[in-house]
């Protein structure tokens, strides 16, 4: 008996658009949700366009075109799209033009010309819109589609729409599992715990405090969204996007050579396995040699998936700063028996399925000592007391760089804060006394 015949590989062309919650990175989960359909062969930049056809005041979009090369039929393919819309969050009763978490359209499909009912390609409208039609040709410009007599680059050229610019808002590339030269660096760091050795880390958001860092022999430089506070100013670290952890990541990677780099998932980037999974790879993509995450039990798929991936994982259990809106502030964990207990589960459950290490932020010092004798993975405190495994900083508090506010666990040992303040009435007295800048 014959083997059936291979299934024809189709190249299609996707249209990704979403304009409701971290929109950067949900086009990344959807981007890795494509890989798992055929092969993402190309993929353009991610364009902020201003909504057309939707209600006033609705929010921007971010728009992007990518090449999937698959042996699903057009309808297969129209299926699975529709099924990556509901798990990303958009409802099945969706109204037209109206906000949402994932929009997927085919706009292509080979030399197919297809006229179904829900289903007409090439899409009938992709070369009317600018939103479509310029991410296109940034990646297929001499592409002719079926039943058109132009290009699409002359598709572009010729367009007619009252469509403000495109914003290029951020580079996307195809899904890649390769986790980059972390394998060393983590064996290094696996070593510490067993040596009886303590861990040292501290944060970083920039290339001279990354520099200085790892010169200065921390074992775990962790680019976290602390930064939020101490670099951009926010309230707490809710706001941070994943453009912002992308942006700061790669600024620390330059000045990092020895010590891993750890990058925090920022709020709502890894709701579910498959969007914890793709922000881990982003992070990556930017430098970073492992990605941490706030939660025990609960984020355990999460935390598999990202695992399953090649990429290393540090937890975090305690006391979760994404969660303190919800809990009205910072509050100290493991006070009862029954929170000590489950938080001696979330740290098991973490150690089960292989992270690195465990941040415990904000546990009582008891319950975090017995959780650092029970686990494998090195424990790092921060207001956790001294019998974990290791400690961690915010470097800003360490060193006196934000004077407005520093947690009461925090021993300040220097004060760059007055350094600058100082340096700056010198110079000014300088400037407005004698016109020069330097008074030597």
């Amino acid at each position: 008996m014959s083997a059936p015949p291979a299934p024809e590989i189709l190249e299609y062309g996707i249209a990704l658009g979403c304009n409701l919650g971290d929109r950067l990175s949900l086009l990344h989960a959807a981007l890795g949700a494509l890989a798992g359909l055929g092969e993402v062969a190309a993929v353009s930049g991610a364009y902020q366009t201003e909504p057309v056809d939707c209600a006033p005041g609705s929010p921007a979009f971010l728009n992007a075109v990518a090449v999937v090369r698959s042996g699903l039929a057009p309808r297969e393919m129209l299926s699975a799209l529709q099924g990556i819309e509901r798990r990303m969050g958009r409802p099945d009763g969706h109204g037209r033009n109206t906000p949402r978490t994932m929009d997927l359209d085919i706009l292509f499909a080979g030399d197919r010309v297809v006229a179904e009912e829900g289903l007409v390609l090439p899409h009938p409208r992709l070369h009317l819109r600018r939103f479509v039609i310029e991410p296109l040709a940034e990646i297929r410009q001499d592409l002719l589609l079926p039943g058109f007599v132009v290009p699409v680059k002359t598709l572009l050229e010729r367009l007619d729409s009252t469509e403000p610019p495109l914003l290029r808002f951020a580079e996307l590339k195809p899904v890649s599992d390769k986790p980059g030269d972390a394998e060393e660096k983590w064996a290094v760091f696996s070593a510490i715990k067993p040596s009886g050795r303590q861990v040292v880390c501290l944060t970083a958001g920039d290339y001279p405090t990354a520099r200085l860092l790892d010169e200065g022999g921390v074992d775990l430089v962790l680019v976290g969204d602390s930064l939020g506070m101490v670099v951009l100013g926010y309230g707490d670290t809710v706001d941070v996007t994943l453009a912002e952890m992308i942006h700061h990541i790669k600024a620390v990677k330059r000045g990092v050579k020895r010590a891993p780099v750890l990058g925090d998932l920022s709020y709502h980037t890894y709701s579910t396995p498959e969007q914890a999974v793709a922000t881990a790879r982003e992070l990556v993509r930017a430098g970073a040699d492992g990605v941490k995450l706030e939660g025990g039990v609960a984020m355990l798929p999460q935390v598999k998936a990202i695992l399953a991936a090649g990429i290393p994982v540090v937890g975090h259990i305690g006391m979760l700063p994404q969660s303190v809106r919800e809990e009205g502030g910072y509050k100290k964990k493991g006070k009862t028996p029954a929170d000590a207990a489950r938080l001696m589960e979330d740290a098991l459950a973490l150690d089960g399925a292989g992270v690195k290490a465990m941040v415990l932020e904000g546990v009582m010092p008891a319950v975090a000592a017995e959780i650092s004798k029970a686990v494998k993975s090195p424990t790092i405190g921060i207001g956790a007391g001294w019998e974990c495994d290791g400690q961690v900083l915010v470097t800003a508090d360490l060193v006196g760089a934000f004077p407005w506010f520093r947690p009461p666990f925090a021993k300040a040992r220097g004060d760059v804060a007055g350094v600058i303040r100082e340096a700056v009435a010198g110079f000014s007295k300088s400037v407005r006394e004698t016109g020069a800048p330097n008074d030597g």
